[in-house]
């Protein structure tokens, strides 16, 4: 049973990668500014966000 998880779940992560990767044209080939583009030219700021929930919560974990 564990195995037939395991499988499909590859399958379906396989499946979205190809998905992804397909795409055929660029959105940010630097030629507008404002078109819509993939999650890495906010990167930064995800990671920041990211830090100060875990900041938070640690605290609040920790202060309990």
């Amino acid at each position: 049973m564990k195995l037939k998880i395991f499988c499909s779940t590859f399958l379906l992560l396989m499946f979205n990668v190809a998905m992804v990767y397909a795409q055929v044209d660029n959105p940010c080939d630097g030629s507008d500014p404002d078109a819509s583009c993939p999650l890495d030219t906010w990167v930064f700021v995800l990671a920041g966000a990211l830090v100060i929930f875990a900041v938070a919560r640690l605290y609040r974990k920790q202060k309990s």
